[in-house]
């Protein structure tokens, strides 16, 4: 089964379709049975007959990991047609207008919050003209009608947009929380790794910068943890300054990487000496005294073998070469 998930959620669109399918053919079997036997629509009971056939056809293959974005498509708007044609064609005493009080959550729930909004537009506009020119009722009957179903199925659709626009607001925070990291503010392990994915497929020519701030551990025994992570919050400001690109990340402790992309080597050396250079050059403070603060630095090149762990790991391997040679260097 495909892991594409439906923005900023946790749920695939197999599974929802899947869940979808089975109602949809379930449903539309038993309206089908009572259609064409007890009420004789016969019409109506093909069509019935056709959506659930489909429906089962998608739940067949969301069941076996076949499943397509235009099935869900063909399928709500199937059945969308059949509640309309059930709204035109039964008497409205038979209750068919409530099952068009459901799609507002079908449509936003599989086709998201633009989407959504467009279908359930069109619905409430189709549902009316087609009560509206119903010849089989009263002279007020369809206005008292069109005027309930619309206010129902307007509440229903505020309140399934509403949810929609939170649910979307709240899982985009969350995903950004789940990239960044809390201290620096700067993207963390997991983004790297995402981030990696796509710059990959982009570019060509990628360098990365693994620095590793020196002898860290004795500044956070001599000074303490507090003046520790206002080091690291201060380094991170700085990379962002010297460097001046998107892609700068916190690994832990004090770890830090940068994507350079469509760069030479000799390029991407300048970039390290002048971080190297800032940081040295930087004043850190601790309750007025200064600390001396540097950092070393390793410089892996992309090869075109390299997966993203060889190239995490040939960058860490130049940045322990580095700290052997002496610390406060850069090694490529």
């Amino acid at each position: 089964m495909s892991t594409r998930r439906y923005p900023y959620s946790s749920v695939s669109p197999e599974e929802f379709h899947k869940w979808l399918s089975t109602l949809i053919c379930v449903l539309n079997s038993v309206y089908f049975v009572l259609n064409m036997i007890t009420l004789q629509k016969l019409g109506l009971g093909t069509m019935q007959l056709a959506v659930a056939t489909f429906a089962g056809f998608c739940l067949y293959k969301s069941s076996n990991g076949l499943y397509r974005p235009w099935h869900s498509y063909v399928l709500l708007i199937s059945l969308t047609t059949n509640i309309l044609l059930s709204i035109a064609v039964m008497e409205l005493v038979a209750g068919a207008t409530y099952w068009g009080l459901a799609l507002p959550f079908w449509y936003y729930s599989l086709f998201g919050l633009r989407k959504g909004f467009i279908f359930s537009a069109i619905i409430v506009l189709s549902a009316a003209m087609v009560i509206f020119f119903r010849t089989d009722t009263q002279v007020f009957m369809p206005y008292r009608t069109i005027f309930n179903f619309t206010l129902v199925y307007c509440s229903i659709w505020l309140v399934c947009h509403i949810y929609e626009v939170q649910r979307q607001k709240t899982s985009a925070a969350l995903h950004s929380l789940a990239l960044q990291d809390d201290l620096t503010n700067l993207k963390n392990r997991h983004a790297l790794k995402a981030d990696f994915s796509v710059i990959y497929k982009h570019f060509q020519s990628i360098h990365m910068l693994m620095i590793d701030i020196d002898h860290f551990k004795s500044i956070n025994d001599k000074y303490g943890h507090d003046i520790g992570d206002s080091v690291l919050t201060e380094v991170a400001d700085l990379l962002t300054q010297s460097i001046q690109v998107k892609e700068i990340y916190r690994l832990g402790g004090e770890e830090f990487v940068c994507l350079l992309k469509d760069i030479s080597d000799e390029n991407a050396y300048k970039i390290a000496e002048k971080v190297r250079q800032s940081i040295e050059q930087k004043i850190f403070l601790s309750h007025n005294t200064p600390i001396q603060v540097t950092v070393s630095i390793g410089i892996s090149s992309l090869q075109k073998e390299h997966e993203f762990t060889d190239f995490l790991r040939s960058a860490d391997q130049k940045l322990y070469q580095a700290k052997r040679e002496g610390r406060n260097q850069i090694c490529c």
